[in-house]
């Protein structure tokens, strides 16, 4: 795998995509394609662009270190 291609159990939880050919998630390959340019991304927990953080959304941006990151098995009520 690239160094620059995050693992998909690494990305945040609450990032959500869409590209020009639908929602990019669920099953077993949830990120597979999103490196489309026209993808756009956001969260779930601000409903926008950025995180909690006022960073961009993104699924290079959205990976553990980030402060509002959350693992995918995590579960809290935002």
């Amino acid at each position: 795998m690239d160094k620059l291609t995050p693992k998909k159990n690494a990305i945040c939880r609450y990032l959500r995509a869409k590209n020009s050919f639908g929602m990019m998630e669920g099953g077993e390959d949830p990120w597979y394609g999103i490196e489309d340019p026209n993808a756009t991304f956001w969260c779930v927990r601000t409903s926008g662009p950025t995180g909690p953080d006022n960073n961009v959304c993104s699924m290079h941006s959205c990976l553990p270190g980030r402060k509002c990151y959350k693992s995918p098995d995590h579960a809290d009520n935002f």
